[in-house]
Parts: structure tokens; sequence; C-alpha cells
């Protein structure tokens, strides 16, 4: 077996510059999440709104930004990693100077719809920007880490500010803090960042991005709000799948084809299933904490916040020796026991009220599943995607990502639901983590066979 050498692995200062800038933004789409999630409630007093109304301050967020990821990739194909990064950075900063000074509720929707927008051109540029410049093998790889372990670093900093902020200062302010440090952002990714030449012809087929946008959006919107409108999300997703359906059959018969990506489909399903698994996982023990051992949100938010540190430190340390000893499809398959481990590790937990089985399964999901597995699925998607397909590659990595952790929220809700509130919530928080369970060793046998 060679050994690799470290010099294929070192980066020059522009690759660490372009390395720093494509961080930014799974960095600021992270953290806007969980601060959100963190905040809401004051949100809601300070609007003078509903808990459940405040809900969807997150869920347009998540609806903008899964629909439009695939857009964001087609994008970065057609007009450049460099635009579309640029404009991405520059409406995510718009939206949330515009969220800073909201007074009204219609507004900071339109705000969170933009920032939605935003990180969904932002993300698949930087994503792009790593397989452009970055040599696919153990430099690629180990950029990827450290990729994701600014998912990571923005995750935890938004729990460990979104309550503080909200507390103590005023809440707008957990959008505030984006303006200035995305103000650098962009003045380092206009003088960094080189300049493209066109050299995709492939037209933008317009109608066609437009379709798949409207569709992506309507299956996000089912997803996302089935818990909530009940039977009702049932047409939206079937109408979304025979859009879809009516979508491919329409590009298979034009000259250049859409959707022409030679991508893993098992990496496609794995990236869904984790992220099904994975934000279903925090979910639970979230709720968990908060219904089984009474503890409060804030507290939560604490406990959780180290595990997140933990996984940034992963990322960047443990992960690249992972990658040089096992092939990328085995680290995938680790991750993936460890989610397995960690849920029935919660569900052990949650029969028996003790603390140190929600500890344990916090380290197996949010310090080492989350840091292996996110890298490795995006790794296994762009291996072998021409240079002038990777935008689409990693912009449909990112959505089938995206809408997993809408699926994989819907289906908890469904099993929590299942029971009345007179009864035992053990059982129901149980069937729960069962479900979660299922999805993990699903992901596993897809993994099976994985050659990369």
């Amino acid at each position: 077996m060679t050994v690799p050498n470290e010099k294929d692995q070192a980066f020059s200062q522009r690759q660490h510059i372009l390395l720093w800038l494509a961080c930014s933004a799974i960095f600021f789409e992270a953290f806007d999440v969980s601060v959100v999630n963190l905040a809401l409630p004051v949100m809601a007093t300070s609007l003078q709104i509903s808990l459940a109304s405040a809900q969807w301050i997150q869920t347009i967020y998540l609806l903008s930004f899964g629909g439009c990821l695939l857009l964001g990739g087609r994008l970065c194909d057609y007009a450049g990693s460099r635009r579309i990064f640029l404009t991405g950075m520059a409406v995510f900063g718009g939206a949330s100077a515009l969220a800073l000074v909201s007074s009204h509720v219609s507004w900071l929707l339109l705000a969170r719809s933009g920032q939605g927008v935003g990180a969904a051109l932002a993300m698949p540029a930087g994503i792009s920007l790593l397989a452009r410049y970055f040599k696919e093998g153990l430099q690629r790889q180990k950029a990827l880490s450290i990729f994701g372990a600014f998912a990571a670093i923005g995750f935890a900093g938004g729990l460990a500010l979104g309550g503080t902020i909200a507390a103590w200062f005023d809440w707008h302010w957990i959008f505030g803090v984006n303006v200035p440090v995305i103000a650098g952002v962009l003045m380092a990714a206009y003088s960094y960042i080189p300049k493209e030449e066109r050299k995709n012809t492939t037209p933008l087929n317009l109608p066609t991005v437009c379709w798949l946008t409207a569709t992506l959006l309507l299956f996000c919107f089912g997803v996302h709000e089935g818990s909530r409108i009940g039977w009702w999300s049932i047409p939206c997703l079937v109408g979304a799948l025979v859009s879809g359906t009516c979508l491919i059959r329409f590009d298979r018969r034009q000259e250049q084809p859409f959707f022409q990506i030679p991508i893993m489909t098992g990496a496609l399903g794995a990236s869904f299933l984790l992220g099904a698994c994975f934000l279903s996982f925090v979910f639970l023990c979230t709720l968990s904490l908060y219904e089984l051992m009474h503890w409060n949100i804030r507290t939560t938010g604490l406990l959780l916040f180290p595990y997140s540190i933990g996984s940034a430190l992963v990322s960047q340390f443990g992960l690249p020796r992972l990658f040089r000893r096992m092939r990328v499809a085995q680290v995938g398959r680790l991750a993936m026991i460890c989610l397995l481990g960690g849920v029935l590790l919660l569900m052990a937990g949650i029969c028996t009220h003790q603390l140190p089985w929600f500890l344990v399964a916090l380290f197996l999901v949010n310090s080492c599943c989350i840091a292996i597995g996110y890298p490795a699925f995006t790794i296994l998607s762009l291996s072998g995607v021409p240079p002038a397909q990777q935008g689409m590659a990693a912009g449909l990595q990112s959505a089938t990502y995206s809408v997993g952790t809408g699926v994989g929220i819907s289906a908890v809700g469904c099993c929590l639901s299942s029971f009345t509130s007179g009864q035992d919530a053990r059982y129901a928080l149980c069937l729960a983590g069962g479900v979660i369970a299922a999805g993990c060793v699903a992901a596993l046998i897809l993994l099976t066979g994985g050659r990369n």
C-alpha cells in the first residue's frame, strides 16, 4: 500500500483563502438555522404572534433554501462559481440587514426567504470552488473535512449565542452579527477568487430550471409542513412527484438534457438518509431531555454546544486520518454505524431516564457521525463528475440532504402524534427512535459495495 505524500495534501496560500471563503457559506447556513431555533420563543413574544405562527420564520427559510439549491448549482455551472458565490453572499447579507431592521413579521419573513435563496446560491458555489481548485484525492478530502468542520462550528455558535443574544440584547441582533462579517467575506472573495473564463457552452435552459425549482419548492412544502397541515400534504407531495416525472421525461427529449450527471445514486440516497436521521436524532434527544429530564431549552443548548465543537475537531483532525486509511464509502458506513449506535443508546436513555446514555449517544452522533458523514457523502457525490457539472452535482447533494431533514422531522412527528397525551411518552419516543434506526440500516445497505 502506498503511503500518501504529505506534500500532496499541502495547500497554497491562495487555496487556504479559497477554503475559508467557501467555508463561510456553510457556516452562515448552519449558524442561522440553529440561532433562530433557540430565539423563536422570544421573537414570537416580541412580534405578538403565536409560537406556531413563529415557526414560519424558520420554515420559510428552509423552503427557500431547499427549493433553490438545484437552481444555485445549475447557475454555478452556467455563470461560474465566483459570480454565484458573490451573488449568494450579497443576497444573504442584504437579507440579514433587512431582518435586522424588521419590525413586522411580514418583512421578517421576506428577509428570511432572501437568506434562504442567498444560502442556496452560495452553498453549491462554495463546494464547486473546492472541487475546482483542490485536486481530487487526499487534498480535496482534507478541504471537505474542514468544510464539514465549519458546519459544526456554525451550528454550535448558533446554539451558544441564539438564546443569549435574544435574552440579553434584542433578537434582531441574531441577524445583525452577520452583516459586517459577510461584508468582509465579499471583499475578500472579490479580491482572491480567480476570475473564470466561461468555457461551459451548455445553455441555462431557464424554463427547465424554473420548472425544477417550483417542483422542489412544492415537495419541500409538503415535507416541512406535513405534520401541521396533515392529509393536505399528500396532494402537494403527489403533485411534486408527478411534476418531477413529467420534467424528467420532457428533459430526455431535449438535444442537450439537463439531467446528465454521472453521480452515485447510493451517495445521494445516503445523503438523504443522513439528513433525515441526524436532525431527527437531535430533535428527539432535545425533546427527550425536555419531556423526561425536565431540562429547559437554554440548558439543552449549552449541553449540545461542546459536542458540536467536538464535531469540528473530529472533522479537521480525525477525518483526514480516516481518509488515509479507509475508502470514502467505508468512512460513510462508519458514520452511519455511529449514528445507529447513538440512536440505540438514546433509546436506552429514554427507557431508563439515565443521563449517561444521552451523553454517549450525543458524542457518537453530534461529535462523530456528522463530522465524518457529511464530507464523505459530498466527496462520493462529486467523484467522477466533470468540472462543467460540479455545481449541479453539489446542488443536488445539498438539496437531497436538505429534503431528507424535512422528511425525517415529519416522520418523527407522525410517530409522536400517534400517541395521545394520556399515554406514556416513552413509547412514542422509542417508536420514533426505531424509525431513525431503520433509516440508518437503510443507509448502510445503500453504501454496501461502495468502491470509493
